[in-house]
């Protein structure tokens, strides 16, 4: 049996582990958007941020990815499989972000942003509730959330554009993340997270900044991401290439803008 000062002791212990956890993902959410701030783009390992979720949490997020439905307004052989949804975002006065679904509505990008599609509305198959409101997704937006606030500290509400897409290559075609080429995408913020790939190569993340060279990296563990500020830089993906099977390469993108 425990002494009660050892039953103290163990329930000081646990609170100095949590403690440190919490300041240590305090501390990397600051230099990340710190890094946003000043460089237009961060880049977040999913080394890190997967031991902020619980695994099964994270593995029953992922599997959604399974039941997407094809994206038949995509054209030029692009095989791409994706849901869409929105959520309205606000921080409360402890800094903390709640979320409410929104009404399931096309999506739409200018032509000026995205000539491709010539401006015209898209519709998406919704991201079902159970999803919108899965913790492991809203903890995923709060952490994009916490970063934007270092380069927008006003932003106290926020609607969020949610896609899940799945890009497949196979040997035969290339997969085409961005058939669009280099563009922005019309938002304030994007978050844009890998979620899995299996049997692919390429895929290589392309960031531009006016004056500097490209940035270029591959995001390849689960969670790997980057948070851009869209209004200040341009950025594409290059094409998947399978390895001898059907390639997958499945992607989270988060829009932000300020509401």
């Amino acid at each position: 049996m425990r002494s009660a000062y050892q039953q103290r002791t163990q329930k000081v212990g646990r609170m100095s582990v949590a403690t440190v956890a919490l300041t240590r993902r305090a501390e990397a959410l600051g230099k990340w958007g710190d890094a946003l701030a000043g460089d237009d783009f961060v880049a977040l390992p999913g080394s890190e941020l997967t031991g902020w979720f619980p695994p099964a949490d994270l593995a029953r997020f992922a599997a959604t990815w399974e039941h997407l439905p094809r994206d038949e307004t995509v054209t030029g052989g692009v095989v791409r499989e994706r849901r869409y949804g929105r959520l309205m975002a606000s921080r409360g006065p402890t800094g903390q972000w709640s979320f409410a679904p929104l009404p399931h509505r096309a999506f739409q990008q200018t032509a000026e942003h995205i000539p491709l599609y010539d401006g015209q509305a898209r519709m998406f198959s919704p991201i079902p509730e159970s999803t919108l409101t899965d913790p492991a997704l809203t903890e995923l937006i709060g952490i994009d959330l916490a970063v934007v606030a270092a380069a927008a500290p006003q932003l106290s509400r926020a609607e969020v554009g949610l896609h899940q897409i799945r890009v497949l290559a196979t040997p035969d075609a290339p997969g085409s993340p961005t058939p669009e080429g280099r563009h922005r995408d019309g938002h304030d913020f994007i978050g844009m997270h890998l979620m899995g790939r299996v049997h692919c190569a390429g895929g290589e993340s392309v960031i531009h900044r006016d004056g500097l060279p490209q940035t270029r990296m591959t995001l390849t563990d689960r969670l790997d991401s980057l948070v851009v500020s869209d209004t200040r830089i341009t950025h594409e993906v290059t094409p998947t290439v399978a390895d001898g099977t059907t390639g997958v390469r499945d992607m989270l993108l988060v829009d932000i803008n300020e509401r």
